[in-house]
């Protein structure tokens, strides 16, 4: 009987060991998986309302939104480094931050940015003028005697973007454009209506300020963009695949009633 018990005392032991170790290895995976789950994405962001309203605190907005959503189903959390637009562009060609928002495509930044499909939002390009002067642009070669505010290093339309007859005056944030066109230091100013629109009513300037009547007639699609130097461009199908759910939802459609109150209507 001594034997039994001593032999029983030892084995158990040893019975046990297989069932801790597959303990430890599911806590192991398990502690993986829950880092996978956490990774960061650093978004540039500037302010642009309303697709980006940026403080020193916080960033909101419909972009904000649309990161909120995707954020949940592709499974990371956002970090937002705040820079100027032209300064955001360069840092993503430098993969020195992981995506952003509300990029229009343009043959040359697709050397660096890996387009995500589809896009979530359309708007169309503008100029503005002076109330009571629209018909001071018509056409698009009356800009070349004038002075077009607009901002460094954003796509607007081709031939715009490409006429060097134009005298161009760069601000870095279009909250500026709406102020120099009122002041005289700009006879003109260049935008994408969804975010200049929201700007002017905001700020109650929609009376002061007219659209040209030359329209340059093209659609400006926002996309979500990943630096193809940073990581996450790998995982480019699942934000296709995020961002298609988010098109069959009508996130577009919905996307000012999600940022109320700053909605404007």
């Amino acid at each position: 009987m001594k034997v039994f018990c001593r032999c029983r005392s030892e084995v158990t032991p040893l019975l046990q060991r297989p069932l801790i170790y597959t303990l430890m290895l599911t806590a192991l995976l398990c502690c993986n998986t829950a880092k996978a789950e956490v990774e960061t994405l650093v978004v540039g962001a500037d302010s642009w309302p309303p697709f980006r309203f940026v403080t020193p605190e916080t960033v909101t907005g419909i972009d904000h939104e649309l990161w909120k959503k995707l954020s949940k189903r592709i499974g990371f959390k956002v970090h937002y480094l705040r820079c100027p637009w032209k300064r955001c562009l360069r840092m993503m060609k430098n993969g020195q931050i992981d995506a952003m928002s509300g990029l229009a495509w343009r043959e040359e930044r697709a050397e660096y940015i890996t387009y995500a499909y589809p896009h979530y939002y359309s708007c169309s390009t503008q100029l503005y003028l002076p109330h009571g002067k629209s018909r001071r642009i018509s056409k698009h070669r009356d800009m070349h005697a004038m002075t077009i505010g607009m901002v460094g290093g954003s796509a607007y339309y081709t031939e715009f973007d490409q006429d060097t007859d134009i005298y161009k005056k760069s601000v870095t944030q279009e909250a500026v454009l709406p102020n120099l066109l009122l002041e005289g230091r700009i006879d003109s100013f260049i935008g994408t209506d969804c975010q200049a629109d929201y700007e002017l009513a905001s700020r109650g300037l929609t009376p002061q300020i007219d659209k040209a009547v030359f329209k340059p007639g093209n659609k400006v699609d926002l996309f979500v963009g990943l630096s193809s130097n940073s990581r996450w461009a790998l995982r480019k199908k699942e934000f296709d695949q995020a961002l298609q759910q988010l098109r069959e939802e009508d996130f577009e459609g919905n996307a000012l009633k999600l940022i109320s109150p700053f909605a404007v209507e």
